[in-house]
């Protein structure tokens, strides 16, 4: 397991975050994955690169906090998820 970077601002643990991805990237393949452009729809609607939608479809890489918010607002079944670990208290860890 990586150790948190609380030295370059960032107080979560990297276990964490990487949980968080799984989420965003499950979600996300069962949304927009059988969408021949799924990764351009989804680069849209978050402002984004198509290789960055690419980058959080395959789970290595997370969504900033605006570029997660307007990917909940264009994707119900992110947000109920996302909400779903915030009432659970934590996203899952490694």
């Amino acid at each position: 397991m990586r150790e948190s970077r609380v030295n370059s601002g960032n107080f979560f643990p990297l276990s964490r975050l990487d949980g968080c991805a799984e989420i965003v990237s499950r979600v996300l393949r069962r949304r927009f994955g059988s969408e021949r452009h799924g990764a351009k729809l989804i680069a849209r609607a978050a402002d984004v690169s198509p290789r960055t939608a690419r980058n959080w479809m395959a789970g290595s890489c997370v969504p900033r906090g605006d570029e997660l918010m307007r990917l909940m607002s264009e994707c119900d079944e992110l947000a109920e998820a996302i909400f779903q670990k915030v009432r659970e208290g934590r996203c899952p860890e490694e």
